[in-house]
Formats: C-alpha cells, structure tokens, sequence
C-alpha cells in the first residue's frame, strides 16, 4: 500500500459542503479522529460518536511514538494539522535538531546498556496534545454509549446507543478501543470470540513531575524513552518524556519535566520470592509502595527516579491483553461495517506498533472505499481494479489488514513475554529488534 491519498482542498479554497453517503465513525480516540480528519479533506460526509462524557474525562494520558506509519500519517492530516505537529511533541527541542533517540534497553542491575533498538525516522508525541490537534474542526458527539450495530434498509446500517438516539448511515467503522463495542455487536453470533485473551503481566504506570536535577540525568541517557529490564526479578521498566522545558506548557514549574515511568512483572508464584503472585494493589499508595519495594537494588538513576514518585501519585494499572484478528471472524455487513486500530486488533504497548497499525489502517481503509463511496472511475492502481462497491471495499480491507495486524498482535505478545523473563532477551527478540511493518504473504 503506498501513500496514494493526496489532499484535495487546496490552502486558502472554500469549503464543499459533503453529501453523499454518511461513515459513523464510533470512538473518538487518536485513530477515529486521524480517520475523521482524512474523510473531511475528501468531503465524505461523516459523524463521530464517543462514550466519554467530555474531551477531559480520559485525564493526561501518556505518550505515543510514530514511526514507520509517519509517512503515511502526515498524508492524512490536512497541512495546518502537519504544520503544528510540533505542538504534541514531547520534546521539541531536541526533535528540532534532528534527534530521534537511542531507545536504550539497560541492565537495571548494573546500570550497562544492553541493547539498542536500530534507528528510524521516527516522533514521540503527547497522545493527549496529539488528540486535542486532531479534535480542531471537528464536531464529535460525547456521552454516546454505543450498545448495538444493526443492518438496516436499502445498504444502510443503523447504530444504538445507551440514551436510546440512533443514527443511520452507509458505514460504521468502530474506532472505540480494545473493549470495542462494535466488535462485540458484529460478533453477536458468538460473544465469547470477542473477547481479549489476558496474559500474565501486571503492570502499574504513574505520570510524575521531576526537577532539573533529577530529569537532566534521565534526559542524559535519552531525550525522549529508554528500558530496562530487571535480571534478578524479571522486572521490566519503561520511561518516556512526556513534558519538557522547551514546550513551554508547564508556567507553574517552567524548568520541571512531566516524565511517565512503567513497571511491569511476571503475574506467576516465586517473583520476588512470593509464595503468591503479585497482584496490583487496589489502594494508590500500596501501589507507589510496590513500584519502590521492586525498584530496591537497581542502580542509578533508576533506582533514585522510582523512588522519587509521591506517595500520593496516581498509579494506574493497566490489563494487558491483546486480540488476534482472523480472516471473517466478525460479519461486517455486507460491507456496511468495519473494525480498525486496536478494536481491530489489541496489542500489548511491547514494541510501540498499536498506533502505528491504527495509522496504516485508516490509510488502506480510504484507499479502498474512497473509489465507492466517490463513484471513482480514476486509473486501475498497482494491485488492480479498484473497488466498486463497498462490499468489495471492506472484503479487500479487512484481508489486507489482517495479513498485516494479525501477525504483529502476536509478535507484540512475544515482546511482552520476553520482557518479563529476561534470559530470553536477545538481540533476535522482537522486544529490541527494529520497528518495521510486516506483511504476511
């Protein structure tokens, strides 16, 4: 799939009120809106619906990197959007002088460096500053609960919500996260397939705010993430910038770094000598208790920036699961529905691809229906002719898509399990081994 969609307003030229067909887009996360903004530069009529209350109600959010789906994000986005990309990023400063970071994987132990994941063009953004430039223009609707998807009339899907509204269009495109409530609907015939699978990691993450003095040695290491791993427990932690000096965003404390920090292990009898496995905690300060008690013994600075969380900081725990897409595992309708980013195929965060698959989604997805949805009669591309139907648009999607996120679901599974049995880590594990697309044949 190359970067074929070109944007068709051009700076400057007024606006074409869409008609035609309407794509219900449910989710209003970052691959709903890059879909939403992608749709609005080829005047395809759209909606978007989201469950949350308000933009607010997620809170702060972490941080994202874009890699080898950056060629093809920057092709969805309408240049105004392009232009203040540096606005998400979480680090400007250095990414202005062309740094892309070393992604370091370190011994906790012994403080050495073990590996280094292979170079690539590539940006580490803030979701939440990211999602908020992708909100501008856009008009979503909030506290829209979605409870069912249902064929409708003459090509025509209708769906649900939990305040009893519905609305109608020619295609509904579940954007709405790893608890998709579109894939659960369009799997009706066997709710169970819908289901995540959880693996045996547990894990806790706390955004917190560090001084100069501590942050500058972090930064010393790597200015945007590193990782390491614990060889004694099986501990993995992971660290990224998410707010920097030079985004100027934080007047309260203008030289402090907003900084996330990620620790996960091994859900299993033994670890850390325990006779039982070692759940998260469902009080915050036992949590922060527990990141510190797994922290004693690692050098520096590790040891000292776990240490450094407040007592009162908000861990969060996070379930780690995944969804393994098959070939007509869901009906999509007739082509009047689809699934994309992690409704589509949930992945463990391992090697960093869920937002990059969700990216190269929307670009095959409009790829394929724009021809359709515009009675395109353009030139026959690469792959052949070009869809004429939706039908034949969503089929040739969903195979496409599979081929591609099915594979990396479980290659990002196979990360995370490396992650937490630290002898398996090698420089052939897809924990530290380059980020590239792979597609199935």
């Amino acid at each position: 799939m190359g970067n074929t969609l070109s944007r068709t307003r051009q700076a400057g030229a007024a606006p074409v009120k869409p008609s035609g067909p309407r794509i219900l887009i449910i989710g209003a996360g970052i691959t709903g809106l890059i879909l939403a903004q992608a749709l609005k530069q080829h005047d395809i009529p759209f909606s978007v619906y989201e469950r949350d209350p308000s933009v607010s109600a997620r809170g702060r959010g972490w941080g994202l990197t874009i890699h080898w789906s950056l060629d093809a994000f920057v092709s969805l986005l309408p240049q105004h959007l392009v232009d203040r990309l540096p606005e998400a990023y979480v680090n400007p400063s250095a990414t202005e002088k062309g740094e892309n970071g070393h992604f370091l994987f370190f011994d906790l132990r012994s403080g050495e460096t073990r590996w280094k994941v292979p170079p690539s063009k590539r940006i580490r953004v803030s979701r939440e500053r990211l999602r908020a430039l992708l909100l501008e223009g856009l008009d979503v609707q909030w506290g829209k609960t979605l409870t069912a998807v249902t064929p409708s009339t003459s090509n025509r899907v209708t769906v649900h919500f939990a305040d009893s509204s519905t609305a109608t269009g020619s295609l509904v495109i579940g954007a709405d996260g790893s608890r998709s409530k579109v894939r659960s609907s369009l799997l009706f015939h066997n709710p169970s397939l819908s289901r995540n699978q959880e693996l045996p990691v547990r894990l806790l993450g706390v955004t917190v705010v560090y001084d100069s003095t501590l942050a500058l040695k972090l930064k010393a290491l790597d200015p945007f993430f590193f990782q390491g791993g614990d060889p004694e427990t099986n501990t993995f932690l992971y660290f990224s910038f998410l707010d920097t000096p030079s985004n100027n965003t934080r007047e309260d404390k203008p030289d402090s770094y907003e900084c996330q920090i990620i620790l996960s292990w091994p859900y299993k009898v033994g670890y850390m000598g325990r006779k039982e496995p070692l759940d998260v905690p469902k009080i915050g300060k036992e949590r922060v208790a527990v990141m510190k008690d797994i922290a004693k013994g690692w050098a520096e600075p590790f040891q000292g920036m776990v240490m450094s969380i407040p007592e009162d900081a908000d861990a969060k725990a996070i379930v780690l699961e995944d969804f393994v897409p098959k070939e007509r595992l869901w009906t999509n309708m007739e082509g009047r529905a689809t699934l994309v980013g992690d409704a589509a195929h949930t992945m463990t965060m391992y090697r960093g691809e869920g937002a990059n698959h969700g990216i190269t989604d929307i670009a095959l997805l409009l790829e394929k229906i724009l021809p359709p949805l515009q009675n395109s009669s353009g030139p026959t591309s690469s792959k052949g002719s070009k869809p004429k139907t939706l039908q034949d648009a969503i089929d040739a999607y969903e195979k496409e898509m599979i081929q591609r996120a099915g594979p990396a679901v479980l290659t990002s599974r196979r990360a995370c399990l490396d992650a937490h049995e630290y002898e398996k880590i090698t420089d052939q594990s897809p924990l530290i081994s380059r980020r590239v697309m792979v597609t199935k044949e």
